[in-house]
């Protein structure tokens, strides 16, 4: 990466700081239901707000924008994602956080969309799909790095301190997109009804349910775990940033996996993917008091678990090749939809079971995602069988 632009390292940045402001909390969740005095299954709907103003908020606000110029929106994007976290940093109580959550979520899908397109125009052509990849590692590194550094600095001084870094880290950013990222007068070519038809395809729809149900159980236990490693397996709070820390480096090394597995044989391997996921969450629930095996579950889990993404988004991307753009912002809706689902049910269980119960409640989920998943591989299938049977 040492001839990219330092332009794509500053859009990188703005990725990383965005990435943590939706993950950071599942870090630092007791501690912040402690601080307002609400319960822990209350303190999960900080999740579920953010997931659902990227889900709902994301393609809202990319149509709304089309026409603007993608620094001009890319500086907006980040200022709203600033004023987020400041009041999050400051809010006093359950209503004032839930607000800022919902604004800083705005940002999110939106931004990363954005930045993809300025990047192309930023580098030669050859080198687009690269500078686009690093980008998104800074999203995807915001899960290694960010959670378990947040978590580290809620742990030490407070919750609190943890939005501010992501502040100061958006204040970076957009001195940075200021000083560094060159105008460009290119407008997003997007044709809204081409899109739309080429999204309302059965199989895409399927594979969207397979996001919600099949990565969605992974999230019903994440959302919770750090309750879950303090409680359950008697870790101390100080000891949670280093495990989220193996959790994260499993995570990118499965995208990676996940990624080269789906070019092998896509359809075989979601599906299998999603078996070892259930697997391995079944396993993390049998072992979840035991202090040395949930060391080394945990990365598998991150590792298994993170695999499935690139391979869901490039079932989508190969389904609607014609017009991706839509399908590919509504794989981030049904993925944030999953865990905003997944924070709301998830305290469901704890108030009305056990916090002992969600690893297998989870798996359960996911099964329903497999389920589609084998459906959706039969009608691959019978479909390539009959266009064989009609060239004969």
């Amino acid at each position: 990466m040492r001839n990219y632009p330092i332009s794509i390292f500053i859009l990188a940045i703005g990725a990383f700081a965005i990435g943590m402001t939706e993950f950071v909390l599942m870090g630092i969740l007791p501690d912040v239901a402690q601080d307002l005095n609400i319960p822990i299954s209350k303190a999960g709907h900080f999740v579920s707000v953010y997931a659902l103003g990227v889900a709902i908020g994301g393609p809202i606000m990319t149509l709304l924008t089309l026409k603007m110029p993608r620094k001009k929106l890319i500086l907006l994007l980040i200022l709203f994602s600033m004023i987020g976290n400041l009041g999050s940093t400051f809010a006093p109580n359950y209503e004032s956080l839930i607000l800022f959550r919902i604004i800083a979520s705005l940002t999110h899908g939106t931004y990363m969309g954005a930045c993809a397109l300025l990047a192309t125009n930023l580098v030669s052509k050859e080198r687009s799909g690269r500078a686009v990849s690093f980008i998104f590692a800074g999203l995807l590194s915001s899960n290694v790095l960010g959670v378990p550094i947040g978590t580290f600095i809620g742990q030490q001084l407070s919750w609190r301190y943890s939005f501010a870094v992501i502040t100061i880290l958006g204040i970076i950013s957009f001195l940075g997109i200021i000083m560094f990222v060159p105008s460009s007068k290119n407008r997003a070519e997007f044709n809204v009804k081409k899109e739309i038809l080429a999204s309302i395809n059965p199989q895409i729809i399927l594979a969207l349910f397979i996001t919600f149900f099949g990565f969605g159980g992974m999230y019903l236990a994440f959302t919770y775990i750090t309750p879950i490693l303090t409680n359950l397996t008697h870790y101390e709070s100080s000891s949670i940033s280093w495990i989220l820390l193996i959790f994260g480096v499993g995570s990118t090394v499965g995208s990676i996996i996940g990624g080269k597995l789906s070019d092998w044989r896509l359809m075989p391997w979601l599906n299998i993917n999603i078996v070892l996921l259930i697997l391995v969450m079944i396993l993390y629930g049998v072992v979840s008091s035991n202090k040395i095996l949930v060391i080394p579950i945990t990365f598998i889990w991150g590792l298994i678990a993170y695999a499935l993404l690139p391979t869901i988004q490039s079932r989508l991307v190969l389904l609607a090749a014609d017009a991706p753009n839509l399908a590919s912002t509504l794989t981030n809706t049904a993925f944030n939809i999953s865990i905003s689902f997944a924070s709301f049910f998830g305290g469901i269980i704890i108030d009305s079971f056990s916090l002992a119960y969600i690893f297998y409640i989870g798996a359960l989920q996911s099964f329903v995602g497999l389920i589609l998943a084998y459906i959706s591989y039969l009608v691959d299938k019978r479909l390539t069988i009959r266009k064989k049977l009609l060239k004969i």
